[in-house]
């Protein structure tokens, strides 16, 4: 499928689940206007060994008291053009916390409802029977709001039916990105989470949001944060095998927080939702790529986490990278 331009229009929306909201756009890959001069953030890993394919061992920060926005960009691994086979089943074979091949609940269906819906996009929003940290967190579209959603998912809308390539939990923050499938498979599976907003520290890493809105005419997120200051989440590209968001912030505490954190799994390079760390120091100078559990703290103008072989764990997982860090 050919990246699709940016545009208004006068289709309605069409009512659905919890309800619709109306306002025809497409998204291109234009990106978002940059401000600020480009600069380089420090790139912090706080990850452990594991033997556990479940637990989200990598553990990355990203830091800088300066930072005005940057890109986040989710690509198809290079592997996956020649991809038979993708496994996307859990594996407890090294945990020692319980699961197995029935893991899932019982086939457990959360209830869901359309926030959001026109020709190309649609808004849903899904409801599970806890949460780790059971905050509020309203989330608008229009005159719609919601306080009691536990995950929103964004869909594209392609001829082989509506795809989720973009996906977010208000009450902690995480978000996972990933492109559109290749014409041969019906979807790709997501792997690494990412965190936008000043990361915190609980029982695992999170963003405690005031408030999430969705602007379909930009199809956007505007995220307000409990410790204060606003970010704009804005998709600007979703094709086959490569999505993009351009976020930015005004009045974040990155003084004293990180801005963003990257959590994902490694046993081993044929057994990682992410494998390698790959570096910029300065624009334009040349990658320096190690495992994502050995990098050692450095400055970057751009990271990337990927894989270089295939994964017998989420193999069709994207690569995450992390670039166009700009000033206030």
């Amino acid at each position: 499928m050919a990246a699709v331009v940016a545009r208004n229009g006068r289709n309605g929306g069409r009512r659905g689940g919890l309800v619709g909201l109306a306002l025809a756009v497409l998204v291109g890959f234009g990106g978002a206007a940059t401000a600020g001069e480009p600069i380089t953030v420090d790139v912090h890993n706080r990850s452990v060994r594991t033997a556990c394919a479940e637990e989200d061992n990598v553990y990355y920060t990203l830091s800088s008291p300066d930072i005005g926005g940057f890109t986040i960009e989710a690509r198809s691994p290079d592997y996956v053009a020649g991809l038979v086979r993708d496994r996307t089943a859990p594996d407890f074979s090294g945990c020692n916390f319980g699961g197995s091949s029935g893991a899932d609940g019982g086939h457990y269906t959360p209830p869901t409802g359309t926030l959001w819906e026109n020709d190309d996009f649609v808004l849903k929003g899904v409801v599970y029977p806890d949460f780790w940290r059971p905050t509020e967190v309203p989330v608008s579209v229009g005159k719609l709001t919601q306080k009691f959603l536990h995950l929103v998912q964004l869909w594209r809308k392609t001829p082989a039916g509506p795809v989720e390539f973009l996906v977010f939990y208000p009450q902690d923050g995480y978000w996972r990105l990933k492109g559109l499938p290749p014409a041969r498979t019906r979807e790709v599976a997501y792997g690494s989470s990412f965190l936008i907003g000043p990361v915190e520290e609980s029982t695992r890493p999170y963003v405690a949001y005031k408030s999430v809105r969705f602007e379909p005419a930009t199809t956007s997120f505007t995220l307000e944060f409990a410790r204060g200051g606003t970010a704009w989440i804005e998709v600007t590209g979703v094709d086959v095998g490569r999505s993009t968001v351009a976020v930015t912030f005004d009045g974040v505490d990155t003084a004293n927080l990180p801005f963003a954190g990257l959590r994902s799994m490694y046993v081993a390079p044929g057994n990682a939702d992410t494998a390698e760390t790959v570096v910029r120091a300065t624009p334009g100078a040349a990658p320096t790529s190690i495992a994502v559990v050995d990098f050692k703290d450095a400055k970057a103008a751009d990271v990337t986490f990927a894989r270089s072989v295939p994964s017998s764990h989420n193999t069709s997982a994207p690569d995450l990278g992390f670039r166009d860090f700009r000033g206030r």
